[in-house]
């Protein structure tokens, strides 16, 4: 059979790869999504998804246009551009542009890797060096539409804290997105609904570079005669990765980390440093596929299909194909619940390391509307989850969460993973709170509408109380939702000064009288006072 893929791309700025929606379609192409030791041997429908996404390597600039106007959806012409300002891509209706940051230099101040920590064999933080850069094309920073110059993946040694194959190198790469929508009409490009939507994504890489003379090794990149192949972190590792990033980054950030220590520090009007100090973390993938021969016993998962992929499930569905729709941040938790009886883990991610912006902005409070600041950021090893803020609602946060209940091997249960972090004065206007202290309950909410027991749990804010840490850990799946809940004690009520004057018993007068016996004079006072037995009183 042939094995063969398509999939449905649009540009997401929170992955800055392709992920199905009907508007910005563009060709049908091949995916790398799926997962060799789990592909069908019939023509079937399903997804699957994991963790380790072909690294970034080179920054590129493209004009996409429609394929017969906009009315039709669908990009079908692309060209490449050699900046964002080229003239040659000005009647293009949407421009996208992936630069890499390279490291902060004396030409590159504000939108560039300031630098990389990996902790060594007795857990302390050492710093690394910037090594080189791999070869790739070099795009001009943008003052016109305020963009930064684009780079390539870098690679950095840290001689202290050599990673799990023994050798010191790491590979970073900090790939920043930027898609106008309205190219085409725009002139001003700093304003709405011109201006740039932007994104982030962070990611640190153990490497091992070998010999390129052996077949399928599987290389993050190739270079010259030399492989590089993605390998651990060593057992017990914890980085830090700080980065100068313009103060457009507000919101909510996600990252597949855990153990976080998170710093944003004001550099200029413009620009803030951005330092995440946190471990890596493991996460399962995960696999469903429906034989096309038996979607008549599927019927939610028709109905679905028909959602999800609109005018091509007909085609899906009789095609000698094996549809899989891949790793798509915006459609990843529905897809998830429509084949969730089916849902099976696959072999382990292992020390992954990234951050970056998610999608969307919260909802269910005023607190979220404040564009001008980060408000935090979550972390989880769920394979699944909403690429969006935590939902404030019932005086929670609710993120959800998604996985297969068991391990690949069937047996294992799957513990998850969450951590929030969250700006404090976020925390305190979500629930009205005053500077005092914060307590925390975290709940884990089945799909049936159990609480499950937490094994872990934490509340800590940091030493300038710019941070609050929340963690829960050890809960099982299959999709099930987190609660946060914050309180605090109310303060106790104060008397006022009115009140202490009313409440004040009146001071009770006392008298003086003077006593005798014989020539003895003493003077006794008293609120009733008397003379001592033998006196009299005068």
């Amino acid at each position: 059979m042939r094995k063969s893929m398509r999939a449905i791309y649009v540009l997401l700025l929170s992955t800055s790869v392709a992920a199905s929606t009907v508007n910005g379609i563009l060709p049908a192409q091949s995916s790398t999504s799926a997962l060799a030791s789990t592909w069908p041997t019939v023509p079937s429908i399903g997804f699957s998804s994991s963790d380790d996404s072909l690294i970034e390597t080179k920054s590129y600039v493209t004009g996409f246009s429609y394929a017969e106007g906009a009315t039709s959806g669908i990009y079908a012409r692309t060209v490449q551009c050699t900046s964002v300002d080229d003239v040659a891509c000005a009647s293009s209706d949407s421009i996208f542009a992936q630069l890499i940051l390279p490291p902060c230099s004396a030409t590159a101040t504000e939108m560039c890797i300031e630098s990389l920590e990996v902790s060594d064999a007795k857990g302390v933080l050492k710093k690394a060096v910037f090594g080189y850069e791999l070869q790739g094309p070099k795009y001009p920073a943008s003052t016109i539409r305020n963009s930064p110059a684009g780079s390539s993946a870098g690679v950095w040694r840290a001689q202290e804290s050599p990673n799990s194959s023994g050798a010191d190198e790491y590979a970073v790469v900090v790939s920043t997105t930027f898609q106008n929508y309205q190219n085409k009409t725009c002139t001003q490009f700093l304003t709405t609904p011109c201006a740039f939507t932007r994104g982030f994504r962070a990611r640190i890489y153990p490497i091992n570079q070998a010999s390129n003379t052996e077949p399928n090794q599987n290389c993050l990149w190739v270079e010259g005669q030399k492989c590089a192949k993605k390998v651990d972190f060593a057992p017990g590792s914890r980085a830090a990765l700080s980065v100068r990033i313009d103060n457009s980054l507000t919101g909510f950030l996600f990252g597949r980390i855990k153990n976080v220590n998170l710093d944003l520090t004001s550099l200029s009007p413009t620009a803030n440093l951005l330092r995440v100090e946190a471990d890596p973390i493991d996460v399962p993938k995960i696999y469903a596929y429906v034989a096309k021969s038996e979607l008549t016993k599927y019927p939610k998962i028709v109905e679905y299909w028909k959602t999800r992929r609109q005018q091509l499930a007909a085609t899906d569905f009789t095609s000698n194909d094996t549809i899989d729709t891949g790793p798509a941040p915006e459609w990843a938790m529905g897809d998830f619940q429509a084949f969730e009886e089916l849902v099976k883990s696959g072999p382990l991610v292992t020390s992954i390391w990234r951050v970056g912006t998610q999608a969307g902005s919260g909802t269910g409070s005023k607190c979220f509307d404040d564009k001008s600041k980060l408000q935090g950021l979550v972390t989880t090893n769920a394979p699944t989850y909403l690429p969006n803020p935590p939902v404030f609602e019932n005086d929670e946060l609710a993120y959800k969460v998604a996985g297969a209940h068991h391990l690949a091997d069937g047996v294992t249960l799957f513990k998850g993973s969450y951590d929030l972090v969250l700006r404090s004065e976020f925390a305190r206007c979500l629930y009205g709170f005053t500077t005092a202290p914060i307590r925390a309950k975290v709940s884990v909410v089945s799909t049936d509408g159990s609480t499950q027991d937490i094994a872990t749990e934490s509340l800590r804010e940091d030493a300038t109380r710019q941070w609050l840490y929340l963690s829960a850990k050890n809960f099982t799946f299959s999709s099930p939702t987190i609660k946060v809940k914050l309180t605090q004690d109310a303060p106790a009520p104060q008397a006022t000064p009115e009140a202490t004057k009313k409440t004040s018993p009146a001071p009770i007068a006392k008298k003086t009288i003077t006593c005798i016996k014989g020539k003895t004079t003493k003077k006794v006072t008293a609120t009733n006072p008397a003379c001592p037995k033998g006196y009299t009183k005068k």
